[in-house]
């Protein structure tokens, strides 16, 4: 793990670039949760809905929304496949997201139904440290981050 500014980036993890997921990819099974940069721009989360276990998906596709001080919108999939477990103790603490992003935060449980998006996301301690850096330049030139 690293640290930006307030941020602590697990390097161990895939991040999705478009939808800012973190991603713990294990075989053909992955975690996913929001990242850092995510959780800022949006404020304190205060509800979240999510498509059935079960539910199959294509990459980007609608799998569920929040519901933030900043931000009301879709849950993207990262990557295509099934729900296996969502995070039900999120829908009356949304606010884990924001407390414990990489533990009890967590989103999702999918089954992964095309492997090869993978190389779609970004991985490594360098790219993830590279990606990183620029998002928060990018964010802070928009005025999304807050400033002490």
């Amino acid at each position: 793990m690293t640290a930006k500014d307030k941020y602590d980036i697990r390097t161990d993890l895939y991040f999705d670039p478009v939808n800012h997921f973190w991603l713990d990819i294990k075989g053909s099974v992955a975690t996913f949760g929001m990242s850092p940069l995510t959780q800022e721009t949006s404020g304190s989360f205060v509800a979240i809905q999510f498509a059935e276990s079960g539910t199959g998906f294509k990459k980007n596709e609608g799998i569920g929304t929040v519901e933030a001080e900043k931000h009301v919108g879709p849950i993207k999939a990262p990557l295509s496949g099934k729900i296996l477990t969502v995070n039900s103790e999120l829908i009356n603490k949304p606010r884990m997201i924001n407390e414990d992003p990489y533990g009890q935060g967590w989103l999702m449980e999918i089954e992964l139904s095309d492997l090869s998006e993978i190389d779609q996301l970004i991985s490594g301690e360098k790219e993830v440290n590279d990606w990183f850096e620029s998002e928060f330049e990018k964010f802070n030139e928009k005025g999304w981050i807050a400033q002490p």
